[in-house]
Order: structure tokens, then C-alpha cells, then sequence
């Protein structure tokens, strides 16, 4: 991967763009902290936010690789921040999309064995947001050719989230 565009560049993001010493690396985030955490980890900050349906992201080279990483909003069982980012995508081709999603969008499974072949049954809020999202980027997939890979993650955690009390309980 030469060049990279990591949507939502928080830790998990920083982790990524560790692990691609040589790639060219542009972070999208919300806030000034945030551009001063990765100027100084030496990734081109873009300060953007994606609750704006009037989105524009700098166009990025042919074959950059897009990481989307950005939580869906708090509340509603729609994403339009993913929304918001495929059309800021419009003026570009990536090479790919690879979406960070949760296996929360597999709902209760009674403690099934469950791969990547089991069906969606979203029940919380949560996950159907990270389904509306995950529907939206295989639609724009079919759409322009650009392949979407949807990681379902079990439990995403950072520094300032971590699930202490849960455990403890």
C-alpha cells in the first residue's frame, strides 16, 4: 500500500498507519487535538467531520487504500456519516474500502459457531447503524467496482474505553 486514507483516526487508526512505516498517510479526524496528534505521529492531518453532508476530503492518488474506521453516530439505526464519506468519495476511485464494523450486527446467536456466512439480525441501535453502514458500502461496491472489505471486530476498546465495569460486574 503506498498511499492510505484512514477515515476516523483515532487509535486504532494510529496502530494501522504504524504497522505501513512507507506508505503515504492521511488521517481524517473532528478536532484541532486530534490534527496535533497526527502531525505528530507524521500523518497528513485533514480536519473534517462527517455529520456534514457537504463533505470534501482532498482527492487522494489512484490506487489509495480508504480505511474506514469512524463510529456511526450515537443514536437512530441509520449511518449517514457513511453516507456522507461515499459521496465525498465520488471524484475519486480507491483501490479499496476496508470497513471496521462489529459482530454485534449478527445479534443474539445463542452461542453459535458464527463466521462470516451467518446472517445479520441486528437488535441493538448500535449494530443496526454498523449494518446500515455496512449495506450502504457493499451498494457503492456494486455500484463503481471498488472492493469493500467489512471486518466484524468483537469488542472495539481504547485507551478511554475500556470495559472495566463489565468485567468487574
Amino acid at each position: 500500500m503506498d498511499n492510505v486514507l484512514i477515515v476516523g483516526c483515532g487509535d486504532i487508526g494510529r496502530r494501522i498507519a504504524a504497522c505501513l512505516p512507507h506508505a503515504r498517510l492521511t488521517g481524517v479526524v473532528r478536532s484541532a487535538a486530534a490534527r496535533k496528534r497526527l502531525e505528530d505521529a507524521g500523518i497528513a492531518p485533514v480536519v473534517a467531520d462527517l455529520d456534514d453532508a457537504a463533505l470534501c476530503l482532498p482527492q487522494q492518488p489512484p490506487g489509495t487504500v480508504v480505511f474506514h474506521l469512524a463510529p456511526p453516530p450515537r443514536q437512530g439505526r441509520r449511518d449517514p456519516r457513511t453516507r456522507h464519506l461515499l459521496a465525498a468519495l465520488a471524484g475519486w476511485r480507491p483501490a479499496r474500502v476496508v470497513y471496521i464494523s462489529t459482530s454485534g450486527v449478527y445479534g443474539d446467536c445463542r452461542g453459535a459457531w458464527v463466521d462470516e456466512t451467518w446472517p445479520a439480525r441486528p437488535q441493538a441501535d448500535r449494530a443496526w447503524r454498523r449494518w446500515d453502514a455496512e449495506r450502504q458500502l457493499m451498494t457503492w461496491s456494486a455500484q463503481t467496482g471498488v472492493p469493500v472489505v467489512r471486518l466484524r471486530v468483537g469488542g472495539i476498546y481504547a485507551p478511554d474505553r475500556l470495559p472495566e465495569e463489565r468485567l468487574r460486574a
